[in-house]
C-alpha cells in the first residue's frame, strides 16, 4: 500500500466523544486531489492508553515517589489495586463496550471513592436511568484520576492540556519553558508521536489546549526532519501577527484561513511545484500569493479513525453540554462562514466567517449519506457559525423525502423567519435541539451588538421549536461594554422569565472578551472603551485588555448568574426575585410578563403546504389522518374529501411546492365553514412554510 503523503494529527485534548472534525475535513478535500492521507487523533488515544491499567500504574508509581501528597491522592494510593481493576472496565463501558457494568457500579462497592465521586447526585436519573447514572459515575471516577494525573503534570484535563499557557497570552516564555520539561503524559505522547512516519505532518490547534501539544509533536518529529505545519481556529485567531523567532524551532509553517487551500499549496511547493503559497506564515515571513480559492468543504472523511475509541461522558446535567459531550456525531457544514456577520462582539473581519458560501442542499445530503455508511452514525452536527433558515429549510425537505432517518442540532440565529410550522418541519426531520445567542437580553445593547434580534423575536422562536419538541439553549453574555448593573439585571429577569415559561431547556452566561478582529476593537470609543497600550507583543494577540468607562464591574456578576442559572435550569427558584440573588442591587425593571406578552402575537405562516403526516385513507364520509402519534377521522363530504387527499398528496415533501392560497380558491365549499376541520388537519402535520 502507498504510503500517506502527510499526517492530519489532531494534538492532545479536545472533546472525547467524537472527533473534532478538522482533519476529517481536510483528508476529504485533499482525496479530491489525489493525496493520500492518514489521520489521528492523539487526544483520545492519550487517554485511552493512560487511564488503562498500564498507564495507571505508571501514574501511582511517580505518585508513591511524591514526600507531599493531598490526603485523597493517599487514599488512591491505599486503594491501587482497586484502581488498576477498575479503570479498564471502566473505559470498556464509557466506549459502548460493555453496558452489563452498569449494575456494578450503581449497586456495588466497585468505583474507588474519590473527591469528584464523593459529590455524586444521581437525582437527576430516576429508576431507570441506570445506563447513564453509572456513565455519569464513570466519568466521575475519570475526573478523580484526572486530579491524580494533575498532582504529575498540573495543567492536564479531559478536554484540554495546558490551556493557561495559551490562553490570553502574550508571551511564549511560560509555554517555552514548559516545553522543555517531561512528564509522564508528555513521554506517552512522545511515544505516539513516533508512531507517526508520514513526510509531512499537519497539525491541527482548533483551541488552546491544544497547542502545547502541538508545539511538543512539532518538535519531535522537525527533529527527525519530518515538515510540519500549524493550523486551526487558535492559530487563526491568535497568531495570525506571531513575530516570535522561536516558534520555528517547532514548526515550519503556519496556516491562517481554511486550510484547505494553504494545505495543498505547501504540499505542491514542497514537490517542487510552483510557489503558489498563501495565507501562510514561514520563519521567512507571509506568503500570499495567488491561489484559486477551493469550494468550501461540507463534510469530513473518517475513514481511518477508530471510532469506537471514544467515550460517552455525562460530565453535566445541562441538557445542551451533554448534547456536545455524549454521542457520537458526524460533523457537517451547511454553509461557510456566517449569513449575517454584523454582530458587533464577533470575530466578523475574519475570513471563516466573513466568506459567506453555501450549497446545494441536495449536495450535502448527499454527504450525509456517505458519512452514515462510513460511520454507522445517524446523528449530525451542524458546526455553521449560524444555520441559514432557507439552508435549513430545504434540507429538512430533502431528508423527508429520502426518508433519511437522521438527528440534527446545531446553532442557529433566532430569526423571525423560525415560526411554529417551519419548527414542525425541522423537528420531523430530524432536528432535536438549536442553540443561539440572546446574547445580552437587553433591547439597547441588542441594537448595539448589531445582533439583528429583539427579545421578543427570541421568545417567539424558542416558543415554536419547544412547541415542536425541540431543545432550546441559549448563549448569554455580561459584562459588555456600556452595560451597567440594572442592565444586566434586567437580562438576567428575562432569562428567568423564559425558564419559567420553559421556553429555553438550558443557558450558559460567557463574560465579553474583547477580540482584535471584531468591530469593537476598530471603534472602541463608539463603544465607550478605553484599550491600554500592551506593550510588545509578539506571540498570542486575539484577546485586547480593555477598560470600560461607563459599564459595570463584571466581578460582581462573576458568581450570581452562574448560580441562578444552575437552579433554573434544575427547575428551582423560579419564583425568586432575582435582585435577591445579589446583596445590594434594587428590584429589575423588567414587567413580570414581558416574555409572556411577547408569546401573545399572532404566528405568520408561509405560503407553501407541506404535509408530515402518513397515508392519507379516504373514508365514504370523510378522511382518516396518521401522524406518528395521533390519528384523527375529518368528517367530510365528497367532494371536499377529495380536495383534501389531492392537497396532502401533492403536498409531500420532495414533490414541486403547493401554494396553500391558489389550493383554497380551488376549495369546493364555504372555506370559513370548513376551519375547525382544516385546524385539525394543520394539527396532524399540514405545515405552512
Amino acid at each position: 500500500m502507498t504510503d500517506p503523503r502527510i499526517a492530519l494529527v489532531l494534538p492532545p485534548l479536545t472533546q472525547l466523544n467524537t472527533p473534532y472534525p478538522s482533519t476529517a475535513y481536510l483528508s476529504a478535500f485533499l482525496g479530491q486531489h489525489g493525496i493520500l492521507t492518514t489521520q489521528r487523533d492523539f487526544g483520545i488515544e492519550l487517554v485511552t492508553q493512560l487511564f488503562s491499567r498500564d498507564g495507571l500504574a505508571r501514574v501511582f508509581d511517580q505518585l508513591a515517589t511524591l514526600d507531599e501528597l493531598p490526603q485523597p491522592a493517599w487514599r488512591a494510593l491505599g486503594l491501587r489495586d482497586a484502581h488498576l481493576r477498575a479503570v479498564d472496565p471502566v473505559l470498556s463501558f464509557l466506549q459502548g463496550r460493555d453496558s452489563g457494568l452498569a449494575p456494578r457500579i450503581l449497586e456495588t462497592p466497585f468505583l474507588p471513592i474519590g473527591p469528584a465521586l464523593e459529590e455524586a447526585d444521581l437525582s437527576a436519573f430516576g429508576e431507570m436511568g441506570t445506563v447513564d447514572a453509572a456513565r455519569h459515575l464513570a466519568t466521575l471516577y475519570l475526573q478523580d484520576l484526572v486530579h491524580l494525573v494533575g498532582l504529575l503534570d498540573p495543567g492536564f484535563g479531559l478536554a484540554r492540556y495546558q490551556s493557561h499557557l495559551a490562553q490570553g497570552v502574550r508571551s511564549f516564555d511560560p509555554l517555552y519553558e514548559r516545553l522543555q520539561q517531561t512528564t509522564l503524559v508528555d513521554e506517552l505522547l512522545d511515544a505516539l508521536t513516533d508512531t507517526l512516519t508520514a513526510p509531512v505532518v499537519g497539525l491541527s490547534v482548533p483551541f488552546p489546549g491544544n497547542l502545547y501539544g502541538a508545539l511538543r509533536i512539532g518538535k519531535r518529529l522537525k527533529a527527525r526532519g519530518v515538515t510540519v505545519f500549524l493550523g486551526g481556529g487558535y492559530v487563526n485567531t491568535e497568531l495570525r501577527d506571531l513575530d516570535e523567532p522561536r516558534i520555528w524551532d517547532f514548526v515550519d509553517a503556519l496556516s491562517y484561513d481554511d486550510g484547505e487551500g494553504p494545505l495543498l499549496a505547501l504540499l505542491e511547493h514542497l514537490e517542487g511545484g510552483e510557489d503558489r503559497r498563501h495565507r501562510t506564515r514561514t520563519a521567512s515571513g507571509s506568503h500570499n500569493a495567488p491561489f484559486p480559492r477551493p469550494p468550501f468543504t461540507p463534510a469530513g472523511n473518517y475513514g481511518d479513525l477508530d471510532l469506537s475509541q471514544y467515550l460517552q461522558l455525562i460530565d453535566t446535567l445541562n441538557p445542551a453540554h451533554r448534547l456536545w459531550a455524549d454521542g457520537r456525531w458526524n460533523k457537517i457544514t451547511l454553509a461557510h462562514g456566517c449569513y449575517w456577520r454584523k454582530c458587533s462582539f464577533c470575530d466578523v473581519n475574519l475570513d471563516y466567517i466573513s466568506h459567506y458560501e453555501n450549497l446545494s442542499v441536495v449536495t450535502l445530503v448527499d454527504h450525509m449519506e456517505r458519512l452514515i455508511e462510513q460511520t454507522g452514525q445517524r446523528g449530525f452536527h451542524f458546526v455553521d457559525e449560524a444555520a441559514p433558515p432557507k439552508v435549513l429549510k430545504a434540507l429538512a425537505l430533502e431528508l423527508l423525502s429520502r426518508n433519511l432517518g437522521v438527528t440534527l442540532w446545531g446553532n442557529i440565529r433566532f430569526e423571525r423567519a423560525f415560526t411554529p410550522d417551519v419548527a414542525r418541519l425541522l423537528a420531523a426531520a430530524g432536528v432535536v435541539a438549536v442553540t443561539g445567542g440572546l446574547e445580552v437580553a437587553n433591547t439597547r445593547l441588542l441594537k448595539a451588538i448589531r445582533k439583528g434580534v429583539t427579545v421578543e423575536q427570541v421568545a417567539r422562536a424558542a416558543y415554536a421549536f419547544r412547541s415542536a419538541g425541540v431543545m432550546v439553549h441559549a448563549y448569554l453574555m455580561y459584562g459588555f461594554p456600556s452595560q451597567t448593573a440594572d442592565e444586566t439585571l434586567d437580562s438576567m429577569e428575562l432569562v428567568r422569565q423564559l425558564f419559567e415559561l420553559g421556553l429555553v431547556n438550558s443557558a450558559f452566561w460567557h463574560r465579553f472578551v474583547l477580540t482584535r478582529h471584531a468591530p469593537i476593537f476598530q471603534q472602541p470609543k463608539s463603544f465607550g472603551l478605553r484599550i491600554p497600550d500592551p506593550g510588545e507583543t509578539r506571540f498570542a494577540a486575539n484577546d485586547v485588555p480593555h477598560i470600560d468607562l461607563s459599564g459595570a464591574d463584571p466581578d460582581a456578576f462573576d458568581d450570581a448568574l452562574p448560580l441562578a442559572l444552575d437552579a433554573w435550569l434544575q427547575g428551582r427558584e423560579l419564583q425568586r426575585p432575582v435582585h435577591t440573588w445579589f446583596e445590594d442591587l434594587p428590584p429589575t425593571r423588567e414587567p413580570p410578563d414581558r416574555i409572556e406578552r411577547a408569546l401573545d402575537s399572532p404566528s405568520k405562516t408561509g405560503n407553501r403546504a407541506v404535509w408530515l403526516g402518513g397515508q392519507v385513507l379516504g373514508e365514504p364520509d370523510g378522511l382518516l389522518l396518521h401522524q406518528v402519534d395521533a390519528t384523527a377521522f375529518i368528517p367530510c363530504n365528497e367532494p371536499i374529501r377529495d380536495w383534501l387527499i389531492e392537497l396532502l398528496e401533492a403536498a409531500r415533501p420532495g414533490l414541486p411546492p403547493v401554494d396553500i392560497r391558489l389550493a383554497i380558491d380551488r376549495f369546493p365549499g364555504d372555506w370559513g365553514e370548513f376551519g375547525s376541520a382544516w385546524a385539525e388537519v394543520r394539527e396532524l402535520g399540514c405545515v405552512l412554510i
